[in-house]
């Protein structure tokens, strides 16, 4: 028979025990208080894979044109997909009250009449299928009670890895693969044609893509981020914070995304200066500045494509035709690059991507009627925002989305979107 280990013995083990479990960023630190069931594990595994693109691609015939295999038109699972299932599965009562929404029951009547005069109706039918996907995520993220060091904790864990990867592509100039590859790298290297590349004081480089489909996607996920927690009040967690907005600058710079460059730099400057009282030296608000447009400058002066320019002035015009020849109901949601490869190209090489603007990417897949509800309600709810945080957010996303098509395009942007916003509206009276 084992004896009973004495009362003093097991009472000098309990402070052992006690420090384990009380680790900063343990954890059940992370679970504390409001984490304490299955659901709120999932939000935060959700959160914290938002930045990886693991997914099954199904490609058809319609996701062929000439002959070549496009992505965009390949109807995709990913597993962050499965995970939001999950979320939305678990808060159906939040979901049922979305469908007693006016707004909701009058968009759904619109966009079916999009993919009823859409040009190939499954693809329609699954890009709207992923806007309703978002308009709950949105919901439940708008309704939910959650940690906010959860968040934050979920945030810096991702951009740890994806800092630490995008430093690894970078040195090694192409992709790392192995284990990399089950989160959603792509394999590339320096040599292949359609890689990302730039080119510093006449070196070469690869633009890293961490797990992101492009460095511009990448670039706009962390700058959304950054915004996001640098000017939300309700974040006391410094050390967090300050770990974040370290890691997501790093990500910014490193993707050579001169548009999400330039919208940082722009952005903390006029966050400095509205803060610029809070600050009691002087020296240390210019050096603040200084070092950003000495940074901000450095990676932008980097060369990339000669013809960037040329080609999105030759997709912004496409655009304004598909427009000008679908003007109510639009091509269909999902549908841009089947009615644009119906346009003839000046290029000798195959060449086929969404108009680099998120305003006239959707307006041509919507039409003016749906576009127009759309933008009437969302003016509603940017009224309804009392929060500065979100207009910095909102620059972030607008600014970008000006010059680029992520937002409407690629998983991780999409995803990232009705997460911060849905937070920023739970919020809205104290961010």
């Amino acid at each position: 028979m084992k004896k009973k280990q004495p009362m003093k013995e097991r009472k000098n083990r309990q402070p052992f025990f006690k420090t384990i479990f009380d680790l900063r960023f343990s954890i059940l630190d992370i679970v504390n208080h409001r984490i304490s069931n299955i659901e709120y594990l999932i939000i935060f595994v959700f959160i914290l894979l938002l930045p990886t693109q693991l997914g099954k691609h199904f490609f058809f015939s319609l996701s062929y044109l000439s002959g070549v295999r496009i992505d965009y038109l390949a109807p995709t699972i990913y597993l962050t997909d499965i995970i939001a299932f999950l979320i939305l599965f678990l808060n159906v009562k939040i979901l049922w009250n979305l469908l007693k929404n006016k707004f909701f029951l009058i968009f759904i009547f619109l966009i079916s009449l999009n993919i009823l005069f859409s040009q190939v109706k499954p693809i329609a039918f699954y890009q709207t299928l992923k806007i309703i996907e978002i308009l709950g995520l949105f919901f439940v993220f708008k309704e939910k009670i959650l940690s906010l060091k959860m968040i934050l904790f979920a945030f810096a864990l991702g951009a740890s890895f994806e800092v630490i990867l995008s430093i690894m592509q970078f040195a090694s100039k192409h992709s790392i693969q192995g284990i990399f590859y089950f989160f959603g790298e792509r394999y590339f290297t320096l040599s292949l044609p359609d890689i990302a590349k730039t080119s510093l004081f006449g070196v070469e480089i690869l633009r890293p893509y961490g797990t992101f489909s492009h460095p511009n996607s990448m670039g706009g996920f962390y700058l959304l981020i950054y915004f996001f927690v640098l000017t939300g009040n309700k974040f006391t967690n410094v050390y967090l914070k300050s770990l974040i907005l370290f890691l997501s600058s790093i990500l910014i710079f490193l993707s050579f995304s001169k548009i999400a460059i330039i919208t940082y730099l722009f952005l903390n400057i006029i966050y400095l200066i509205k803060n610029k009282l809070r600050l009691n030296c002087s020296l240390c608000f210019f050096s603040r500045i200084l070092v950003l447009i000495i940074l901000a400058l450095f990676f932008i002066s980097a060369k990339g494509d000669i013809l960037s320019f040329d080609k999105r002035v030759t997709l912004f015009q496409n655009a304004l035709t598909i427009i000008w020849q679908n003007p109510l109901f639009g091509v269909g949601m999902g549908d841009y690059l089947f009615a644009q490869h119906q346009i003839a190209i000046k290029y000798p090489y195959f060449f086929l991507q969404p108009v680099h603007n998120i305003i006239l990417l959707f307006l041509s897949e919507a039409g003016i009627i749906l576009f127009g509800f759309v933008f009437y309600n969302l003016y509603k709810i940017y009224k309804d925002y009392k929060s500065y945080s979100f207009y910095y957010c909102f620059a972030a996303v607008l600014v970008t989305g000006m010059f680029d098509h992520y937002w409407l395009t690629l998983q991780q942007n999409l995803l990232l979107f009705p997460v911060i916003f849905g937070l920023l509206y739970r919020h809205k009276s104290t961010a």
